[in-house]
C-alpha cells in the first residue's frame, strides 16, 4: 500500500490515506471538515531501517538490522542467503 496525500478544496488541510495503486484517485473526505479532497503530488517517503519485531528464530526482539546482526553474533548463529541457518560450534583445544 502507498501513502497518498489529498488537499481539501474547502479548508486546504492535508489528509493522508493508505491506498492500493488502483484506488489512488478515490479521494477520501477531509479529516478536518468533511469536505471534498483532491489528490496532490507529495514528497517521497521512506521508512528508516526496520520496525521492531520479535524474531522467533533468535528468541529476541530486534530493533534494527545492526541489532539483529549483533544478536546473531552473540548467539553464534549466521545466515547465508538461500542456505538457511548455521551455528558455529566452539572447539576447545587441549594445551599439552
Amino acid at each position: 500500500m502507498i501513502r497518498y496525500e489529498y488537499r481539501c478544496e474547502l479548508c486546504s488541510e492535508l489528509t493522508e490515506a493508505l491506498r492500493e495503486i488502483e484506488e489512488r484517485n478515490d479521494c477520501p473526505k477531509c479529516d478536518h471538515c468533511g469536505g471534498k479532497t483532491k489528490k496532490i503530488i507529495s514528497k517521497y517517503y521512506t521508512h528508516g531501517d526496520i520496525d521492531p519485531y520479535y524474531d522467533e528464530n533468535l528468541d529476541s526482539f530486534v530493533r534494527s538490522k545492526q541489532h539483529r546482526k549483533q544478536i546473531m553474533r552473540d548467539q553464534g548463529v549466521s545466515e547465508k542467503y538461500g542456505q538457511g541457518w548455521y551455528t558455529s560450534a566452539k572447539k576447545s583445544r587441549k594445551v599439552g
